[in-house]
Parts: C-alpha cells; sequence; structure tokens
C-alpha cells in the first residue's frame, strides 16, 4: 500500500518547518540591535497569539498583556516567544490535521 505510507504528513511538516522558521527568527532577533524595531519580527512570527494579545490590550487599556517585565530584554522576549510559537505551532498541526484528513478520509 504506497498511499498509506504518506497518509497524515502534513500534520507534522507544517508545524516543523513554522518551528525552523521560528528558530531563525530568534537567531536572528538575539543577534540584531535591540531597538524598537527589534522585536517586530517576533510578533509577525507568532501573528495569531500577537493578534490576541492586541485585542487584549486594547480591551484593558494596556500596551500589552502577554510580554513579561522585568527580567531583562532577551528573557522578557523568550518568555514571550516561546510558549507563542508552540501555540502558533500547535495551530499548524490543526491545518495539517485537517488537510490530512481532506485528502485521506
Amino acid at each position: 500500500m504506497k498511499g498509506q505510507r504518506h497518509k497524515g504528513r502534513l500534520r507534522y511538516i507544517l508545524p516543523a518547518l513554522y518551528i525552523a522558521f521560528a528558530v531563525y527568527g530568534w537567531i536572528d532577533f538575539a543577534n540584531t540591535n535591540h531597538d524598537g524595531l527589534a522585536n517586530l519580527g517576533l510578533f509577525v512570527a507568532t501573528l495569531p497569539v500577537t493578534a490576541v494579545d492586541l485585542i487584549l490590550a486594547y480591551a484593558l487599556g494596556e500596551t500589552s498583556v502577554l510580554m513579561p517585565e522585568g527580567h531583562g530584554y532577551l528573557m522578557d522576549h523568550a518568555l514571550y516567544y516561546v510558549p507563542a510559537v508552540a501555540v502558533t505551532a500547535s495551530l499548524f498541526w490543526l491545518v495539517g490535521r485537517s488537510v490530512d484528513r481532506l485528502r485521506h478520509p
């Protein structure tokens, strides 16, 4: 059964590619100047979580709800980025799983 060998692969490929992209994004972020725009790439890479953060922050009258403060620049961003990447990778897994089910009922 050749077709069965490839069944369900997209649910693993999409999150793996995203995590590789996210690791590259973090390395690039960590090696750039820590100015006001350096973290923009992190927020774009985790766009679904960023959108939730923006909505919550607007509703609560804050600038950010999910970005911690007081641990240093890199650690604050890491404490945001790692869980945000995990959530976004999970979303990619769900999309891949849905596509796999459509392709192989």
